[in-house]
């Protein structure tokens, strides 16, 4: 079992403290989570000024593994999205022991629906795998942790992104937050029908 994640989720996490809670919840062992090779470069330089979720990030990356290079073939069919987000949707095609893919770039995911429609391929991987969004990544690590906790870690990201900002802090309720991310989650399902809920 495969899992894919984009800079943007673990960008997102990193600044929360909350990439080790994300491993185990993911419950596969840290080698079989793969990340974009150009995550450490891309999000070093994004970090630096947070020392804290710099460290997050390099203790994340010597767990992981870089994804592998797609049939220049595949990279080519889906050259409107950015060089990541293409990388990691041709190796989906590509390798059938990915299960699960894991983004924090809604944008990307709206593209990838829209290009589900006229790729057989495409959708019927899409259809194997399960999908996460930050808003259900947030939402299963609240189920597993508790709320208390990850609200605590996530009020320290809440810069990082607006939805963060808007259903985390201290004066936050669990019911808040569970009302935002859902009403995200469900705006997003409707653009993108492959999203896990």
């Amino acid at each position: 079992m495969i899992i894919l994640a984009d800079n943007d989720i673990v960008h997102k996490l990193a600044c929360c403290d909350l990439l080790n809670s994300f491993l185990e919840w993911i419950g596969s062992p840290p080698a079989e989570v793969w990340v974009i090779p150009s995550i450490p470069f891309v999000l070093r330089k994004k970090l630096k000024n947070n020392p804290e979720a710099l460290a997050c990030l390099e203790a994340f990356l010597l767990k992981t593994q870089a994804i592998p290079e797609a049939s220049i073939e595949l990279l080519e069919r889906y050259e409107q999205l950015d060089e990541g987000e293409r990388q990691m949707l041709a190796v989906l095609v590509e390798d059938q022991r990915i299960t699960r893919l894991v983004t924090g770039d809604k944008r990307a995911l709206r593209q990838i629906a829209g290009m589900a429609s006229g790729d057989l391929n495409l959708s019927l991987r899409l259809s194997q795998t399960r999908t996460d969004c930050l808003e259900s990544v947030m939402l299963g690590l609240m189920d597993h942790f508790g709320y208390p906790v990850i609200n605590d870690k996530a009020s320290l990201g809440v810069d990082s992104d607006k939805v963060l900002k808007m259903t985390f802090g201290p004066a936050r309720s669990e019911t808040h937050a569970r009302e935002v991310l859902s009403v995200y989650l469900e705006e997003l399902e409707n653009q993108a029908s492959f999203i896990h809920a």
